[in-house]
């Protein structure tokens, strides 16, 4: 019964309704560009948190960019619109008398579709592999949130016949994700969900994958790591997550995410299935006709880790139910952690397995000490005269 009433208390938290921290199109800029549609632009937001100053940049200028930083509280960005607009982007954003203490870029750099000929997830042994990358967003393809003033990317996809929706929320603080799978931010950390809709394509066998590229800061780069823990995705239960760290922890950042694609809106768990995660990559050179945006003006000389991820694993039928995928991660600065009722649950998984247990050896106790009793009262029996 403990146990069950302790299952009951999980699934009647209510969901958690935060704020988030407004962001501005393209700040203190006077250019036409700034004011005409059709154009990529800059969306900033920052947030104090204790004695430092955490600043969040979206920028669609060449590939979608966030990037998010540290410097001390009374420190603002300087932003050189003209030379951002030009594509001169390093030093074209500054900070007087300082530089950023730690930062973390992230890239969406492309979307890719292959053909799983033989059902194994795994596009390493794909056919037909196409690349579309993701470059150039457009104001006219981003929406601004009336209640989170947050920014939506939504990239059409002609050649799919489908569209890629990116939404990046930063809620400012310790913020539990109100769907599975159930994440949390920190105050230096945001959500990035990325939904694909796609309604055309050359197989039945059709997959697709991203690449990602983390813009860091220093010379060591980062590392995959898995790990098995004890959450409360509907019910409680073993999990996967999977976590990019930076190697060096004067620069500490983090990717965290559970393995888990989505193929309807509501995430249920009846239209899911998994990922497959490759190797990362350390010192990847950028290529200098595709690999440009807003991070060189934080970094003269970024080191660069890459990592790609397909949608779906062998034989689950993926499209054959539904052409929409939806995935999340968290991603920011210092080390992220796993969120769950781990404590809590971990106890209840205890007491409910022990408590049988516990049972079995009080029986088995009192057994033993009937049968003993039995035998030394039969052997001090009266002798008879």
């Amino acid at each position: 019964m403990m146990f069950v009433s302790v299952i009951l208390c999980l699934s009647l938290f209510s969901n958690i309704i935060y704020a988030t921290v407004p962001f501005i199109l393209n700040p203190d800029c006077d250019l036409l560009e700034c004011e005409q549609p059709d154009y990529p632009a800059l969306y900033y937001a920052n947030h104090i948190v204790d004695d430092n100053k955490i600043h969040i940049i979206y920028s669609t200028l060449d590939e979608l960019t966030i990037s998010i930083f540290q410097t001390g509280k009374n420190y603002m960005p300087i932003f050189n619109y003209t030379a951002l607009f030009s594509r001169n982007y390093p030093g074209a954003i500054q900070f007087v008398d300082t530089k950023p203490t730690n930062s973390f870029s992230l890239v969406l750099r492309r979307l890719i579709k292959f053909d799983d000929i033989n059902d194994e997830g795994n596009m390493a042994k794909g056919e037909n592999i196409t690349s579309y990358f993701l470059h150039n967003i457009t104001t006219n393809n981003v929406t601004i949130s009336n209640s989170t003033n947050q920014p939506t990317f939504q990239l059409p996809l002609p050649m799919l016949n489908g569209s890629l929706n990116i939404d990046v929320m930063y809620p400012g603080e310790a913020i539990r994700e109100t769907k599975s799978p159930k994440l949390r931010t920190t105050s230096k950390s945001y959500f990035l969900n990325i939904a694909l809709q796609a309604n055309n394509f050359t197989s039945a066998k059709t997959r697709f994958a991203f690449e990602l590229y983390l813009i860091l800061p220093g010379v060591q780069g980062s590392r995959k790591y898995t790990s098995r823990y004890i959450d409360d995705h509907f019910t409680p239960g073993i999990f996967n997550v999977y976590q990019i760290k930076t190697l060096d922890s004067l620069y500490s950042s983090s990717m965290l995410w559970k393995p888990v694609v989505y193929q309807s809106e509501d995430r249920s768990v009846e239209q899911s299935t998994l990922m497959q995660i490759y190797d990362i990559k350390n010192n990847v050179t950028l290529d200098p006709n595709i690999d440009q945006g807003t991070f060189y003006s934080l970094l003269s000389h970024p080191f660069v880790s890459a990592f790609n991820l397909s949608l779906g694993q062998a034989k689950d039928g993926f499209f054959a139910k539904t052409n929409y995928t939806f995935i999340q991660f968290t991603a920011g600065l210092d080390y992220l952690e796993p969120d769950s009722t781990k404590v809590f649950v971990t106890v209840a998984l205890i007491v409910s397995l022990a408590l049988p247990a516990l049972v079995a050896i009080v029986a088995l106790i009192f057994i033993l000490r009937r049968r003993f009793s039995r035998q030394t009262q039969s052997s001090y029996n009266a002798i008879d005269d």
